[in-house]
């Protein structure tokens, strides 16, 4: 018998280095923002007062009335983003094998 087969070869595996940098990038940018549309966003008071004893008010519901400005809005938009990014680039670190 003639045992010269050739010796098995390794699947070649694409770097994937590029993909947690990019989320963990992606996820301090988010935060970042988030944070600075909170900070130099502008500051609104509420406009509204207590409305919910139907007798001192004069309509039942206050249609378009929000709690939130649109800044604010913006703001937990991206915070909520960067948590998303985070842990997506935490489930990146926490499954890479070791070589």
């Amino acid at each position: 018998m003639d045992d010269t087969a050739p010796p098995p070869q390794e699947p070649a595996r694409a770097p994937r280095t590029r993909l947690p940098a990019l989320a963990g990038t992606l996820a301090a940018l988010f935060l970042l923002a988030g944070i600075l549309v909170f900070a130099l966003g502008p500051r609104a008071d509420a406009s509204f007062g207590w409305f919910a004893y139907a007798p001192l008010s004069e309509s039942m519901f206050m249609p378009g009335m929000h709690f939130l400005t649109t800044a604010q809005l913006t703001g937990w938009l991206l915070l909520a983003l960067a948590a998303c990014a985070a842990t997506f680039w935490a489930g990146l670190m926490a499954g890479r094998r070791s070589r």
